[in-house]
């Protein structure tokens, strides 16, 4: 099997027709057309395995919070955009890690300088909403609003509500902001695949999608709009996919693939279930969203109607155990599963114990290695000496569980060069050596992670993954061969072109 490659590659009908290997870069010939990338690399066009399509467009334009160092500058940055909803103000990317000291903000906060319009909030990891007083009232929450099931009001001392929602608490305030139009949609779709592609990407794992966006998804595919090939999970949380009648599709630019489902919220926002209290609030141990018995019932459900996908959200230990027990259930029940692929997003704390039952269950690791480096000192303070339990690449490959990577973007960088350097590297920013270096991966082995394994996480590995004849023509060219350079050289390399099903896409 080759990874890279140079020479030339000659494409028919979207696939690969021929390759003529040759030193010194690499030529891409389709019909008449012949274009050259002298020195350029050729690999098998890169995959997120994990990411929010529709959430990069809209970050774009409401992702201005994103590596605010302070309070203070999110809310300077809040005058400076003004309502962009209706009256509304709703912005994302606040992360209290960053500043000193990292605790969460308050309604107060933002009351002084917005008393009247209501402002909505995402944290950079879409678990936690941040509010003012006036959103507050919007949505008639009081300190007697009882805490949803799967969510938590945070509150003070006093018992009232500090403007802080975690997880299933946030639709209380999100179900009173006004809609996105379907322009809106269509334009962060169109937006957010041409900045993917431009990094090197040719598929995406689009998780969590709302039923109502489909539609729109396959317009823009029968249109010739999407510049990366998309495989959707839809939402499944509240069977969303099942009361819209969304069943599996087919396609070649964009296909329903799954459904998606949260056992649990995440580490930053003390949202992720774990075994053992917070090391830096021993009074929680975060939030399990459904039950190993609920979870089952969804994915039973899925499987009745035709899915063959599903995608699991768990980042504590807690909720990865859950999980576990319930693909353990589902196989009890179904004799047959080789055609289906159980997946578990994030699998961040992982206990020791549970490290052979994801072979037991078939469980696929979908991670996302930036989320390592990016994590490490909040991880720390989270999770004390566990942290030797977390992101855990190489014990996942040792125990022989299927690996795949992507970003989840827009809560980190889209880029999949900064993933596989994570992989390769997992120097945290600012720091000078590997955190936990034991659990790096090679180079070709975090390339494998974002395209063959990529596709055999989504039951895709028959058509793509590797560069060949007969093969999809989905190539990500280069400008060196970050297989074989300097770990230290891969951030610095450039994506000269795209190929996604025999359609060039030139970016240098």
């Amino acid at each position: 099997m080759t990874i890279a490659l140079q020479g030339e590659l000659t494409i028919v009908r979207g696939k690969i027709a021929a390759i003529e290997p040759r030193a010194g870069g690499v030529t891409i010939r389709s019909g008449t057309r012949r274009v050259e990338f002298p020195g350029g690399w050729a690999f098998p066009g890169l995959v997120d395995a994990h990411a929010h399509v529709v959430g990069l467009g809209l970050a774009f334009r409401e992702g201005y919070l994103r590596d605010a160092p302070s309070k203070h500058e999110c809310i300077e940055r809040l005058i400076a955009h003004g309502p962009n909803r209706g009256e509304w103000i709703v912005a994302r990317g606040w992360n209290q890690e960053l500043w000193s000291p990292p605790l969460f903000p308050t309604r107060y906060d933002l009351d002084r300088v917005f008393p009247t319009t209501p402002v909505a909030l995402t944290r950079v990891d879409g678990h936690a909403l941040w509010v003012n007083s006036s959103a507050l009232e919007r949505a008639g929450i009081t300190a007697a609003t009882p805490d949803p099931a799967g969510g938590a009001i945070v509150r003070d001392e006093h018992g009232m509500p500090t403007g802080i929602l975690l997880d299933a608490a946030m639709e209380l305030i999100q179900q009173y902001i006004p809609e996105r139009t379907l322009e809106d949609i269509e334009h962060a779709i169109i937006e957010a695949t041409a900045a993917a592609s431009s990094v090197g990407l040719t598929e995406i794992h689009d998780m969590d999608v709302l039923p109502e966006h489909l539609p729109i998804f396959t317009q823009l595919a029968e249109q010739g709009k999407l510049h990366c090939r998309i495989l959707s999970w839809v939402r499944g949380q509240r069977f969303e996919w099942h009361s819209a009648g969304v069943l599996p599709t087919t396609g070649e630019f964009h296909r329903v693939a799954g459904i998606k489902l949260f056992a649990d919220g995440a580490l930053g926002s003390r949202g992720a279930a774990l075994l053992e209290p917070y090391t830096d609030d021993p009074s929680t141990h975060g939030i399990l969203l459904l039950t190993v018995e609920e979870i089952a019932e969804r994915i039973k459900r899925a499987l009745d109607d035709g899915f063959s996908s599903i995608a699991v959200h768990a980042i504590g230990d807690r909720a990865v155990r859950t999980v576990l027990d319930a693909f353990e259930q589902i196989q009890q029940r179904y004799v047959a599963l080789d055609n289906v692929r159980l997946r578990i997003e994030h699998s961040q704390v992982v206990h020791p114990d549970d490290l052979p039952r994801y072979v037991q269950t078939g469980a696929i690791a979908s991670v996302q290695p930036i989320h390592c480096t990016s994590d490490a000192a909040m991880a720390e303070r989270r999770l004390g000496t566990r942290t030797a339990t977390a992101y855990r690449w190489r014990s996942f490959l040792q125990h022989g569980v299927l690996l795949c990577a992507g970003s989840d973007f827009p809560v980190e960088s889209h880029n999949p060069l900064s993933g596989i350097d994570a992989f390769c590297r997992r120097i945290p920013p600012g720091r000078e050596h590997p955190w936990y270096p034991e659990e790096r991966l090679s180079a070709t082995e975090a390339i494998e992670a974002y395209t063959i394994n990529a596709h055999r996480a989504a039951d895709m590995s028959y058509r793509r993954g590797w560069l060949a004849v007969g093969m999809d023509a989905d190539i990500t060219i280069v400008d060196r061969n970050i297989e074989v350079c300097p770990a230290e050289e891969i951030l610095q390399a450039r994506t000269l072109a795209t190929v996604v099903g025999g359609t060039l896409y030139e970016h240098a």
